[in-house]
This record gives structure tokens, sequence and C-alpha cells, in this order.
């Protein structure tokens, strides 16, 4: 009897088992949770395997997977959402809009403009990746950080500031260095002299929208400098200390501190 029910016990349990695992049709809708409106062409994908399918462009979606999968809702402009099947036929979505996607914000001529919404070519080094960055100097930091910025020194000496080439040499005569503003003004002087703690962000203007807001002096493209400021908020105080130590790399050589052996070496 012990035997029987053991198994019957393991048969209903298989059955259980393959029933959960069978493949069930999803439907349903991806909105966005803010205005409600549909999200057409989103994406959905089977988590943890390359099965997947898009949204039409009333923003409905059909697709089979297994009843204990977890479906991935993703689009442009929005937060990813993982949704268990459970074993449902109808599951409808709503995404919530990606704000630091949406907000992410660049300095122009004009101010701060979104990023969304800015036509023309340009790239942004902001100060936690600059201060992260083992350099002595803000021209040194933005070698290889921003594409189509070309930097070479002249000269190997402690300080010196590098020269830069926006895009390649856009004249044979005339000067090929971009225009440097910090904080809305021109800045004629060395970058190096600029603490590269102090800085909010870079902003490198590469193309013809930087001539259009600069004018000539903007023609070789415009490197953007934004300094910190106070905010609300407590207050808090950062210490940075170096600490290094220099040594020659070739040892003094013996020298003779006795007159006598100086003449004795001098008459041999």
């Amino acid at each position: 009897m012990k035997k029987a029910k053991l198994f019957f016990s393991t048969l209903f349990l298989l059955i259980g088992v393959a029933l959960f695992a069978q493949n069930v049709t999803v439907k349903g809708t991806v909105k966005d949770a803010s205005t409600g409106e549909e999200i057409p062409f989103a994406s959905i994908q089977v988590k943890g395997t390359s099965t997947g399918a898009n949204a039409d462009v009333n923003g409905a979606y059909s697709i089979s997977v297994p009843s204990s999968a977890t479906l991935v809702f993703s689009a442009i402009g929005y937060v990813n959402a993982e949704i268990a099947v459970n074993g449902r036929g109808v599951i409808d979505v709503a995404l919530a809009p990606d704000a630091e996607a949406l907000e992410e914000s660049i300095v122009v001529a004009y101010g701060v403009q979104k990023k969304s919404s800015f036509t023309g070519s340009a790239s942004q080094l902001s100060g936690d990746k600059l201060a992260k960055m083992q350099t002595t100097s803000v021209s040194k930091a933005l070698e290889g950080a921003v594409p189509g910025l070309m930097t070479s020194s002249s000269t190997g000496a402690p300080g010196s500031n590098a020269s830069f080439q926006i895009r390649g040499v856009g004249s044979v005569n005339a000067s090929t260095a971009p225009l440097i503003v910090v904080d809305g003004v021109p800045y004629e002087g060395s970058m190096n002299s600029i603490p590269a703690q102090d800085i909010e962000s870079i902003t490198v203007l590469k193309d013809a929208a930087a001539n259009s807001m600069y004018g000539a002096r903007g023609s070789n493209g415009v490197i953007i400098i934004t300094t910190k400021r106070g905010s609300a908020g407590k207050v808090s105080i950062t210490f940075d200390a170096k600490l290094g130590v220099n040594t020659r790399a070739v040892p003094e050589y013996d020298i003779v501190t006795d007159p006598g052996e100086y003449y004795e070496l001098m008459w041999e």
C-alpha cells in the first residue's frame, strides 16, 4: 500500500511539473506609465534566453513562452521591467520613463540644454570621471577621453599645456586651436591653471553648431569648462593629499674628498 501511495504521489508530481513547464501564449499591451499611451515597438524578451518579440505600432504584443518564464520589457527612454508569467495569458505592462536618460543635459553657448533635443555633435566629460583619472593637468586628462579630440605636447616640461585639434587640421596658415570657454567667458590662459577638482564638467562641441554659436572663433571647435558652484544642503569638507618621493635614476659617482688622495691621483 505504501509503495502504491509513493508511486501515485511521484506520478502526480511529475504531471504537475510537466503542466507547469508547458508553453503559454502571453498577450498584452505595453504603455507609458506617466501618460497611459501605448509604446510602439517595445521589446519583450525571455530572461536568460535569446527568445523575444517586439510590440506593434499600437504597443500590442504576443509571445509563446514557458509558463514559469520571466519576461523583460524594454524600450528606448524607459526603465526595464521584469515580470514573471506564472501561467498567465494576459500581461499588460506600464513602463516608467527613464528620467536620467531624458533629462541628461549638456552645456552649450546659450545655457544648459537637454541632450535629447541637441542636434549638434558634442561630447561631455563629467567632473566625477575627471577626478578618477590619475593626471596632474586637465589637458592630459582629455587625452583619449573625447572622440575626435587630438592632443599633442611639444615639450615634456612639468605643467606644460598640450595643444588641441578637433577633427583634424582645419587650416594651413590660420590657427587650428579650439576656443576655450570657462563659465561662459572666453579663456586665453593655460588650461592647466584650472584645478581639476574645481571642474564640474567639460563639453566639447565638434561640428558646425559651434561655429553658429560662437562665430568665427568657434570654427575649430569649442571646449566649454564649467566649474563647480555652491549647492544647498549640508556643509561638507573634502581633503585631498598626495605624497611623493623623487630620487635620482643614476646614483652619484664616488668622489675624492681628501686633498692628499687628489694630488696622488692627479700625479698618476
